[in-house]
């Protein structure tokens, strides 16, 4: 048997002999030729003079052929090679890229596409003798179907003075994509695990910190064993410099107490791997989670109940203020708990609509409705009449069906517009970002959907405590100055404040639609208005008339094609490329706005527009960019996703130092801008 493998060994010398003489300054194998792949050994030095050497295994795949990472996931499984009959060869280790995640006949994978090298650190024998690679290769790619492959690879590498082939940049290419592993050279700078195991499950908690913030990163984890891929939300931190995760798996995907875990995180700027090892803890992670589940409670009833206190659902409690001094003593609790209810369903209702339409892979964002025309149509109407009902001019006649229902008030329909006061008083709310609001939908928006729906059930609950107080407490009432002539002159007030809010919404329209429309959106609602009574049940020209305003904004003679550009100073986004600025050594201020979002306008005439601002701004040589979001524009959607940012103001100083910028506050103020303008002098 000796003299056979003697003589084997001898015959595969010649033919790699006869292989190398043949290759000039490119040292590689032949392809293993499958019917949808290829392999090959491709060899960075043409001799090789250390104890050590780098060579690469290459794959080229047909168009969408795909092949798997050494923790493959729910399908498929991991190349593996063998060397025994290789000469000078000691050890063989495979050095694997990050991989990407794709879906195979339903299965969730992890792996790679296309072409792609792994590059092999080979440790000899003895550097001064000639290595002769006689490699074995298992692997499996897959597309719609699933092809094992088996290739034998013969490659020899002279002993002596190195010197490059052009395989070499290849080589160094493969290289710069396998994961870091020095915090020095990445801007991870810490990775934090801990774990939890109880009868069922056993869970990994991942904290990872860095110096540059978090754009949508993908995690994998390998252990010894293999791991499945599972669904894990990631919570962000308000910079989005820090991020903490859950992995959990069944109980008994855990084979050992005892083992180290690889643990890669890659993203625009993170591309790091670090092995940790990992020590099982018998303990739950209920009371983890908990905490964390009534953080996030805590800033959504915050969130919810700062709400009241911004212009935009002001209106809407102006009317809700006068129904107090009309209702009898005994209905106040009812007609408050009524507005509560409309409150928390909307929020509900809205929380719903929202992740229903993540789910389908849709842009969302905070106040997105407002960036719908025809929704746009309906709040002003709906605003206008409520202001000629101040002014006196009419009454709104509901349905008799809705009057025949028993928790209804069949005079006056009352409670029924007590639960609709809540319903417009949550739409009135969704164009501010009062603090905490953003914090609050995002932490809705990245975790599970079950922590979604209690986010907004929580905001709406915040947002309803006034009138649940006050329910609780009727007596608050008596606080309240007895009803008088008085209630008439604060009554014509209230009105002259829902005109400014119709005013603010005739100005939001006219970005969709020209001054024409605009004068026949007034005759109509004055035609409404005029009729002193609305009666959706008997009322045909009622119906007509809003028939004739949805139809007639449908027509392109209408619509505003006209852009203006009145924005002195400003760079429009949609005109620069931010990157290219920062390149060329420019400190960037970016403010993303819309005419809709009050907490925008709020920011621009206290802060971004006050002298010391644009001094400020001047002597640093900021340059100003802003981007209007008031119409739908995806350019936008696409820049907040990667901060995981779903609403507006979004503001944020970028530079050199700072390429992935600075976040700031909803609420701007001036000492916040002076002192981050400080921080990026001062790097």
């Amino acid at each position: 048997m000796n003299i056979l493998h003697k003589i084997s060994n001898l015959l595969t010398y010649i033919i790699l002999l006869c292989i190398v003489t043949t290759q000039g300054n490119t040292i590689s194998s032949d392809w293993s030729v499958s019917e949808t792949s290829k392999l090959r050994l491709v060899s960075p030095y043409s001799q090789n003079d250390s104890k050590n050497i780098l060579i690469g295994l290459e794959y080229q795949m047909e168009s969408g052929w795909k092949t798997y990472w050494k923790s493959p996931g729910d399908g498929g499984f991991a190349q593996t090679i063998s060397w025994d009959n290789s000469t000078n060869v000691k050890n063989i280790n495979i050095l694997w890229p990050t991989p990407i995640e794709f879906e195979i006949l339903g299965l969730t994978s992890l792996g790679y596409q296309n072409d792609v090298i792994f590059p092999l650190e080979i440790e000899l024998d003895d550097k001064s003798k000639n290595t002769i690679l006689n490699l074995h290769v298992n692997f499996l790619i897959c597309k719609e179907v699933c092809i094992p492959g088996d290739a034998t690879l013969f490659l020899e590498i002279p002993s002596g003075e190195k010197k490059l082939t052009d395989n070499y940049f290849n080589l160094e290419k493969a290289l710069s994509l396998l994961p870091e592993e020095d915090f020095n050279s990445s801007y991870i700078k810490k990775i934090n695990l801990k774990t939890f195991s109880d009868d069922k499950r056993s869970t990994f908690q991942l904290q990872f910190n860095s110096d540059r913030v978090f754009y949508n990163p993908k995690i994998f984890l390998h252990s010894p064993f293999g791991l499945p891929i599972v669904k894990n939300s990631i919570s962000y931190s308000n910079d989005n410099k820090r991020i903490t995760t859950d992995f959990n798996f069944d109980k008994d995907l855990i084979l050992e107490k005892k083992f180290p875990l690889e643990i890669i995180i890659k993203d625009k700027n993170h591309n790091f791997k670090q092995v940790l090892d990992v020590q099982m803890q018998n303990q739950s992670i209920n009371l983890e989670t908990n905490r964390n589940y009534f953080y996030y409670i805590l800033i959504s009833l915050i969130a919810g109940l700062i709400l009241n206190v911004m212009p935009c659902v002001f209106p809407v409690l102006s009317i809700k203020l006068m129904s107090v001094f009309s209702s009898e003593k005994n209905n106040i609790s009812i007609s408050f708990i009524t507005t509560a209810l409309g409150i928390i369903t909307s929020f509900v209702l809205l929380g719903l609509i929202f992740l229903f339409l993540q789910y389908f892979n849709m842009s969302i964002a905070w106040g997105m409705q407002f960036q719908n025309p025809y929704f746009l149509i309906f709040i002003t109407l709906v605003i206008f009449l409520f202001m000629m009902n101040m002014f006196g001019q009419f009454e709104i006649i509901l349905p008799s069906q809705l009057n025949n229902l028993s928790f209804l008030d069949n005079s006056n329909n009352k409670y029924l517009k007590d639960f609709f006061n809540g319903f417009f008083a949550t739409l009135m709310a969704t164009p501010c970002s009062a603090p905490f609001v953003g914090t609050a939908i995002t932490a809705a928006f990245t975790q599970s959907y079950a922590i979604g729906i209690s986010i907004f059930l929580f905001m709406g609950i915040g947002m309803s405590l006034p009138y649940l107080l006050i329910a609780s407490f009727p007596k608050l009432i008596k606080f309240l100055p007895k009803p008088g002539k008085w209630m008439v002159h604060v009554k014509y007030i209230l009105g002259l404040l829902l005109l400014a809010t119709v005013l603010w919404l005739l100005n939001i329209l006219s970005n969709f639609f020209n001054t024409y429309f605009l004068i026949l959106l007034i005759i109509f609602f004055l035609v409404l208005s005029y009729r002193q009574k609305i009666s959706f049940q008997k009322n045909a020209i009622t119906i007509l008339v809003l028939f004739s305003i949805f139809s007639l904004s449908s027509f392109k003679v209408f619509q505003q094609n006209i852009i203006i550009d009145n924005e002195k100073d400003w760079l429009n986004f949609f005109d620069v490329e931010v990157d290219k600025l920062i390149n060329n050594k420019q400190l960037v201020f970016l403010d993303i706005t819309a005419d809709w979002c009050a907490t925008c306008q709020f920011n621009k005439l206290n802060v971004l527009n006050s002298n010391k601002i644009i001094q400020l701004f001047k002597d640093n040589k900021v340059t100003l960019v802003r981007a209007d979001w008031t119409r739908p524009n995806r350019k936008i959607n696409i820049f907040l996703e990667k901060y995981d940012r779903f609403g507006i103001p979004f503001n944020a100083f970028f530079s050199s130092n700072f390429p992935d910028g600075i976040l700031l506050s909803e609420l701007l103020s001036e000492k916040e801008i002076v002192n981050i303008i400080n921080k990026i002098n001062n790097e």
